[in-house]
């Protein structure tokens, strides 16, 4: 039987939440479905971040009714960077082979612990990802404004050079072996950008990141993010977060200069978007690239006034 050969026999997924207990029930529950879990030894570490630590009683019942093995604890310092964080930390006394995170309102694919198995049969890789999809529970909602900010890659598998934190394993070798890897304290300000950053870096020491679209997680579409104003700031936020990132990886000369030249390149396709009246998204399009491009234009100013969380 091929299980016999499985390389992954102890994974830990971190699921860090705050406040979102019904979903979280619910991402339990998609992990309790996985197909072929029962040939791995797996624990779950939940991460409360929220001041009351919400979830506690909540999960205890959970843990009474099921037979997943859960591990709960709480961080009371306020930011999904301190959570993660202390996932890692965490992680180093349980030292299993792999780790995960997912997000607390997110949804494992039944199939997503078999395909993650089937192509590290296939392929040397230290880092697994895939796409978040979006579950369009409320049918009148026809827009996801979500999916703007979702990286979209060509083909079945294709190596990349970052990876979110919504839907990701690696091995634990690579914490292990670089003790000061961890997600930046700065970018809790943000509240995006702090995966990409860590997967970046993780890339940069030259750990293989593959990406296969059938290793996916399916996240609840947010009423909040339905509006024009929620693209407007996220679209900004992140084209400073890039610029920060930009400098984190290349040095201050070379991530200055590498960041006007994308403010550049996104004003030129928000015109681009604007001018192609055939597609109906058009408007949506332009706000995105936009507002990117503003993010980068003033993320060299911006960044010196903003009070990042110790």
């Amino acid at each position: 039987m091929y299980f016999t050969q499985i390389i992954m026999t102890k994974i830990l997924i971190c699921i860090c939440t705050f406040n979102r207990n019904q979903s979280l029930i619910e991402c339990l529950n998609s992990i309790k479905k996985l197909k072929d879990i029962n040939y791995f030894d797996i624990k779950i570490l939940i991460l409360d971040n929220s001041s009351s630590n919400s979830s506690y009683k909540i999960i205890q019942n959970y843990k009474k009714k099921s037979n997943l093995n859960i591990l709960q604890k709480f961080e009371k310092r306020r930011g999904v960077v301190n959570a993660r964080n202390k996932c890692l930390k965490i992680s180093k006394k349980i030292k299993p082979q792999y780790i995960a995170f997912i997000d607390d309102d997110c949804k494992v694919n039944k199939n997503w612990l078999k395909n993650i198995f089937h192509l590290l049969k296939k392929i040397d890789t230290d880092v697994i990802t895939g796409p978040q999809k979006y579950d369009h529970i409320n049918k009148n909602i026809s827009d996801n404004y979500s999916s703007l900010f979702e990286k979209k890659y060509k083909g079945k598998i294709k190596r990349v050079k970052w990876a979110a934190s919504n839907n990701v394993i690696f091995k634990y070798d690579i914490l292990n072996k670089n003790n000061n890897l961890k997600f930046d304290k700065n970018l809790n300000k943000f509240g995006i950008g702090e995966d990409q950053l860590f997967f970046s870096l993780v890339s940069k020491k030259g750990y293989k990141i593959y990406w296969a679209n059938n290793i996916f997680v399916t996240e609840k579409i947010h009423s909040h993010r339905l509006n024009i104003n929620w693209i407007k700031s996220r679209s900004e936020r992140l084209g400073i977060l890039g610029h920060y990132i930009d400098i984190k990886l290349h040095g201050k000369i070379f991530g200055y200069l590498l960041n006007y030249i994308k403010s550049i390149y996104f004003f030129l396709l928000s015109l681009i978007k604007y001018l192609n009246f055939t597609n109906d998204n058009r408007k949506i399009n332009f706000i995105n690239y936009f507002f990117r491009f503003y993010g980068k234009l003033i993320g060299p100013f911006t960044l010196k006034k903003i009070n990042f969380l110790k």
